[in-house]
């Protein structure tokens, strides 16, 4: 399989809560669509109303567990990852970082779904009076700055994600209105050596939204941000790599050279001009 694209390092299989398929078949789809690194990265969420870890330590064993076995078998073919989106963190940071401490990762995704104890921003529903869309957004970014200065991750996941499910409502919200707070994220990332994740799944739907838009993207370099991750975020085998050409006309106009991954944690480096058109 000849490769055509550089990587795709955030993707879940059935051992998800919102994934169905085997980490074989995702495996096998970044293969066949030609990607060089190619990371499994299931769900690991830490907040604070999930009382027993049981199920998530045994789901985190298994992908792990078949994750290598994939790794083993496209030796030489695709680089594969072991990996992890590792949510809210700090709702109950003992157990993340014993997470981290216990396994032997290539790869860590620090990701924010929701605000502290609050659902995750895949159920706002505009019509619920209750429901201040302000209020959580609030707390989501300020949340989000503590969990970067926390900083025990590799890359930042889809740092606008709220922004995504709110346009399915407001295509018209001003999402300007929240430029600070990013502005204090993006600055703390590069502060810190971290990496930022483009995220290219929003553009597979309608409207079209990529996490963090481009101008987040160029002021990371801006700021002098050095890694960047591309994630389809794909759920499906048919997903896995979609969206990463454009991740990648992203990156250049921002003004990067290279892509990032990771390797028992540490950043690795491909030239994106070997994959460009």
């Amino acid at each position: 399989m000849t490769i055509t694209l550089p990587a795709d390092i955030h993707s879940h299989s059935e051992y998800s809560v919102d994934g169905e398929y085997t980490v074989k078949k995702m495996c096998a789809s970044a293969q066949s669509c030609g990607l060089a690194v190619y990371a499994v990265t299931d769900h690991y969420d830490v907040s604070e109303y999930a009382s027993d870890y049981a199920d998530l330590d045994a789901s985190l064993a298994k992908s792990l567990r078949d994750t290598l076995v994939e790794k083993d078998r496209y030796r030489g073919e695709i680089q594969i990852l072991t990996g992890i989106e590792l949510g809210q963190p700090l709702e109950n940071r003992r157990k993340a970082e014993a997470v981290l401490r216990d396994h032997a990762f290539d790869f860590v995704l620090g990701a924010m779904h929701n605000p502290p104890g609050r659902p995750d921003f895949y159920y706002y529903d505009p019509d619920n009076a209750e429901y201040h869309l302000d209020t959580e957004l609030e707390n989501y970014f300020l949340a989000l700055l503590s969990t970067v200065r926390w900083g025990l991750f590799d890359s930042a996941a889809h740092l606008t994600y709220p922004f995504r499910y709110i346009l399915r409502h407001h295509e018209e919200y001003p999402f300007s209105k929240w430029d600070d707070h990013l502005e204090a994220i993006v600055k703390a990332l590069s502060e810190k050596g971290l990496a930022m994740e483009i995220n290219v799944s929003g553009i597979r739907k309608t409207p079209s939204h990529v996490m963090p838009e481009a101008r987040w993207v160029r002021r990371f370099r801006e700021l002098g941000g050095e890694c960047l991750t591309f994630g389809a975020d794909a759920h499906s085998p048919q997903y896995v790599g979609a969206g990463i050409p454009e991740a990648m006309g992203i990156a250049v106009e921002a003004g990067f050279s290279h892509v990032c991954y990771f390797v028992e944690r540490e950043p690795r480096f491909i030239p994106l001009s070997a994959y460009m058109l």
